[in-house]
């Protein structure tokens, strides 16, 4: 329920600094040593809602496990079961939830939603993803490369396929955070609109891919976006992520997809059943990670 101490969020990955971040990632580290012995419950006797306008496999059951194994409980609310559904502003169903549950993990599609519902529920909200933004996603994947590879700071990241997709964005933000260095490889249309110092836009799949630590991508076709599948799988048919791109990478280049993998167009077949063992230990950190998060956002 809301307090009278002004809750911490996590709408946008800029929402934590690389200080922040580098002490969760050392808990991340310790909590996948001690997983499944009982240690600490600061979410014990807590209620956290998952209100979701967009379907889920990975980033709600990580969420739900993540409560759970902090001693909280998890109630899954779909948006059509819902009065939103009927259109009741999302800043009245903040303040009525607000009001019974302890914390809320929103996936919808703006981000000004989110950002209502963290205005008027003066409660913790963390962004489950939004059309803009995916911040868990990327947070975890960060964590993922440094447990892989070492620290990511002077690394280059590249980013093939849709720049201007929520991940994309999220890495984008990220990038000056963490002092890497982005390379996104997309049609001029698809164009992230973040704009840094840490950031570099082309239209080479090649230019991008060529000395990345990182090669990174995502479904081409975003939720909400499905009308466009035809004239973005054109679009997007260069920048397929696969062994001719990894062959201009660095040698050792980690590569990883969010998921769900649409095999032989983001990318190759192949490579990803190559890669699957990192891939899908990418996935599982997301559990690990955003438990730490969520013990973050209580701490205060």
């Amino acid at each position: 329920m809301a307090s009278s101490v002004d809750p911490r969020h996590f709408l946008s990955v800029t929402d934590i600094d690389e200080t922040e971040a580098r002490a969760l990632f050392e808990r991340v580290k310790l909590e996948k040593r001690s997983r499944g012995r009982v240690g600490d419950l600061p979410l014990q006797g807590k209620v956290w809602a998952l209100l979701f306008r967009k379907p889920s496999t990975r980033t709600r059951v990580s969420f739900e496990i993540a409560i759970r194994q902090l001693g909280g409980s998890a109630i899954f609310l779909s948006a059509a079961e819902l009065q939103l559904s009927r259109g009741e502003p999302m800043d009245d169903t903040a303040r009525v939830l607000g009001r019974m549950v302890d914390g809320a993990v929103i996936r919808t599609f703006a981000q000004a939603e989110l950002e209502a519902f963290a205005r008027s529920g003066g409660i913790p909200t963390v962004n489950a993803l939004t059309d803009q933004e995916h911040p868990c996603q990327v947070l975890a994947d960060i964590f993922t490369f440094e447990e892989k590879r070492g620290p990511l700071a002077g690394k280059t990241v590249a980013f093939l396929g849709d720049g201007s997709c929520n991940v994309a964005r999220s890495w984008a933000l990220a990038a000056p955070i963490f002092r890497f260095h982005l390379r996104i490889g997309a049609p001029r249309d698809y164009f992230c609109d973040v704009e840094n110092a840490w950031v570099v836009q082309t239209e080479s799949s090649e230019e991008a891919a060529r000395g990345a630590d990182l090669l990174y991508t995502d479904v081409w076709i975003s939720m909400g976006k499905e009308e466009e599948g035809v004239l973005r799988e054109r679009a997007f048919a260069p920048y397929q992520l696969n062994r001719r791109l990894v062959e201009r990478a660095n040698p050792g280049a980690l590569v990883l997809h969010c998921l769900p993998a649409y095999r032989g167009k983001e990318i190759e077949g192949g490579l990803f059943d190559e890669r699957a063992q990192d891939i899908f230990d990418q996935a599982e950190n997301r559990l690990h990670v955003q438990k730490e998060l969520l013990r973050w956002l209580t701490s205060r």
